[in-house]
């Protein structure tokens, strides 16, 4: 299980892929070359095989091109798409912490807990002008999931996080003296944590009468995960007071939340009705968090340019093609179309995600060469054109285009329940 949530950690945080194992390497070109042979029994036996050696077989699987037979293109893309499933599925499970000892110092805890789960985690308190302290703690994890363990961690500590931290990683600070254990207030599920953080209400003043509730709550991931936007439906949130009368929603539609790059955090306020003064404290809200999540990012590569028309290449889930290159005044300006199987609403409001893909040419030695400009040509739900601009001192003849981008896209979802939160 480390090993598959290591591997998930790697692809969703972009940091290189564990070290190359030549045995699996070798099985797998085995396997593949397996998938083209006569009888119908060994061609199944290959494509399962590629199944059982599992996601980290997805940096080992070729290429498809136009020398690829039309069975193995069919049997390579299943085995892409079952094993990149696979691998979203280890991914959107919590990372699990095992850590054991009576007095170990809080460094060495916050090192461990970002060692097992590919979280980046970083002390801040010095920068915030804080005491710096390594107190011992006492580490009882098996098997924990991440969140409970380092909000374990910090309870014990005094700690808290920093809920604005920048870059792809999670802060540590200094708890305030009236805050409340984390432990005590948070709910979990999955890679997420829930911590309600304000309970507002306004007030109609001819009447003094409470005519809406707003519920701020801090929505925070995994960091290795990063989301691309996250939904709430109204329609599924569940809410009683402490005299058991049911909250109404007190708007429409759905909270869709985007997510800035290199956040591991956002807000989502909750809109309820007012609920009769009697009632002290919310008993319970229910809600399910839906996210799109990106599976791993895949390399496109593209040759022989100037002849290039509407040359497609498919990987798992995303099919992207190369319209054209064409030379625009005294730059070259390469038109890609991104297509995805599934893109859900990926591509709808929340696509300022796949800008951030890379797109560069690359010369004969394999040096990158960055594009100068870009441009939208095409929104559909299921797809986007771009046009990158280069400035390159003579035409493209012996450079290759190279662009990177998921190949499938997830959307799980995530049940959790607030509990016991006081009303103003």
């Amino acid at each position: 299980m480390f090993t598959t949530m290591l591997l998930a950690a790697c692809f969703l945080s972009g940091d290189p892929t564990p070290p190359a194992n030549e045995e699996l390497k070798l099985d797998v070109r085995r396997a593949v070359r397996k998938l083209d042979a006569d009888q119908l029994a060994e061609r199944e036996a290959a494509e399962q095989s590629l199944l059982d050696k599992g996601p980290a077989a997805l940096d080992y699987l070729p290429e498809i091109d136009d020398k690829t037979s039309p069975e193995v293109r069919v049997r390579l893309t299943r085995v892409r798409q079952k094993l990149q499933q696979a691998l979203a599925e280890a991914a959107v499970k919590p990372s699990l912490i095992t850590l054991k000892d009576d007095a170990l110092p809080l460094s060495k805890a916050l090192a461990a807990l970002a060692e097992q789960s590919g979280n980046k985690i970083e002390d801040r308190r010095e920068r915030f002008g804080q005491p710096a302290g390594d107190p011992a703690i006492k580490a009882d994890f098996e098997k924990t999931p991440f969140w409970q363990a380092l909000d374990q961690v910090l309870d014990r500590a005094g700690l808290t996080l920093y809920p604005f931290a920048e870059g792809a990683g999670l802060n540590v600070v200094a708890k305030g003296e009236k805050q409340m254990p984390l432990g005590q207030t948070a709910s979990y599920a999955g890679p997420f944590r829930f911590l309600p953080t304000q309970a507002a209400t306004t007030r109609e003043l001819r009447t003094d009468a409470a005519s809406s509730l707003r519920i701020s709550v801090e929505t925070a991931w995994e960091p290795r995960l990063k989301p691309i936007a996250l939904k709430q439906k109204l329609a599924d949130i569940e809410a009683v007071d402490d005299k058991g009368n049911r909250l109404q929603i007190d708007a429409e539609g759905d909270l869709e939340v985007p997510v800035d790059s290199g956040r591991a955090a956002v807000e989502l306020v909750l809109p309820f009705a007012a609920p009769p003064r009697e009632a002290k404290e919310i008993a319970s809200i229910k809600g399910k968090l839906s996210a799109i999540v990106p599976g791993k990012v895949e390399t496109f590569r593209f040759e022989d340019l100037l002849k290039a028309k509407n040359a497609q290449k498919r990987i798992a889930g995303a099919t992207v093609t190369l319209e054209g290159v064409r030379q625009n005044n005294e730059a070259w300006e390469v038109r890609i179309r991104v297509k995805f199987d599934e893109a859900g609403d990926a591509l709808a409001s929340h696509r300022g995600w796949i800008f951030q893909n890379e797109a560069y040419m690359e010369d004969a030695d394999g040096k990158p060469i960055a594009f100068d400009a870009y441009e939208t040509t095409r929104q559909a739900k299921d797809e986007v054109g771009l046009a990158y601009i280069f400035a390159l001192e003579k035409p493209p003849e012996k450079l290759k285009f190279i662009y990177k981008t998921p190949a499938a896209l997830f959307a799980p979802t995530f049940e959790y329940e607030l509990k016991s939160i006081k009303l103003p």
